[in-house]
């Protein structure tokens, strides 16, 4: 999901160190449901940075973000997969890191996709490894231009070791959203 330009704004005013401006835009994008702001605005309260740490508000942005979530706000549930997974205003809880991720990927989110399908490829995080499973989630990340899954299905494309037309088209797709390894390898194989 693409940012506001109010998000946009906040970010600038916190690189620019306007701190209490950053603030008050970053929780306008929080209050208007963003679930990237209720991330941000709550590490901001929890660090100190851009307020002063206040856990009071750090707990409200939390909770903002657990109820979008809970409304079936795809990119909110991205976002509490990955805060219970690596710890990151919540404690690590695999298992809540797992049903958020499963609710995201099944809602059609495809960061949340593409990583069900790589635990799944690899056995990760309470996983098994489920050939079958895991290239459906690839699929469906595929299907909608997931970059990573661009980038995936592109080295597949790859014959004997020789980049195709198919490989460079899909490649291009991938870079084209800034996906960086993707760039590199086009760099590699099409100077």
């Amino acid at each position: 999901m693409g940012r506001s330009s109010q998000f946009t704004a906040a970010m600038r005013a916190y690189d620019e160190d306007r701190d209490d401006v950053a603030l008050a835009l970053m929780e306008e994008c929080a209050a208007q449901g963003d679930p990237v702001a209720c991330y941000m605005a709550a590490l901001w309260h929890r660090d100190g940075e851009a307020a002063n740490a206040n856990p009071l508000q750090r707990e409200h942005w939390v909770q903002q973000l657990v109820t979008l979530a809970e409304h079936g706000n795809h990119e909110a549930q991205w976002e509490l997969s990955c805060m219970h997974r690596w710890g990151s205003l919540l404690p690590v809880n695999i298992g809540e890191a797992n049903h958020w991720l499963e609710l995201a990927a099944e809602g059609g989110f495809g960061d949340a996709q593409h990583l069900l399908a790589w635990y799944l490829e690899t056995g990760q995080y309470g996983y098994p490894i489920d050939p079958a499973e895991s290239e459906s989630w690839y699929q469906r990340a595929f299907a909608q231009g997931h970059p990573e899954a661009l980038y995936t299905f592109a080295l597949r494309e790859f014959k004997d070791g020789k980049i195709t037309e198919k490989a460079i088209a899909l490649l291009r797709k991938a870079a084209d959203q800034g996906f960086q390894q993707a760039s590199h390898v086009l760099r590699e194989y099409t100077h």
